[in-house]
């Protein structure tokens, strides 16, 4: 059970920063770089998240690395949102650069 709960949150994990900036961004008048740092950051949250899960479920095994799996999560854990967040944005300009 642990083992689905920290897969649906990596999944949500990686899915939340495109969400977030798609519909801030195309509702709100905001800056793209305020959306993309308020994208960025839940995405960052949540892999920390999911990293604090994982290394909850195995608090008790002996399982080597787990540790490092949260130390990794809270120095690079921004670093996957915000490449999903950059792809998103040049989706975005790309998408609207051709609609008109």
């Amino acid at each position: 059970m642990d083992n689905a709960v920290s897969i649906t949150l990596l999944i949500i994990a990686l899915v939340t920063p495109v969400f977030v900036f798609w519909r801030v961004r195309s509702r709100a008048g905001w800056n793209a770089w305020v959306v993309a740092g308020l994208a960025v950051a839940t995405g960052w949250a949540l892999n920390v998240a999911w990293a604090w899960s994982v290394h909850a479920a195995a608090a008790g095994d002996a399982v080597a690395g787990e540790e490092d799996t949260l130390r990794i999560a809270l120095m690079f854990g921004w670093v996957c949102p915000t490449v999903l967040v950059l792809l998103t944005a040049l989706v975005m300009r790309l998408s609207r650069r051709r609609a008109g």
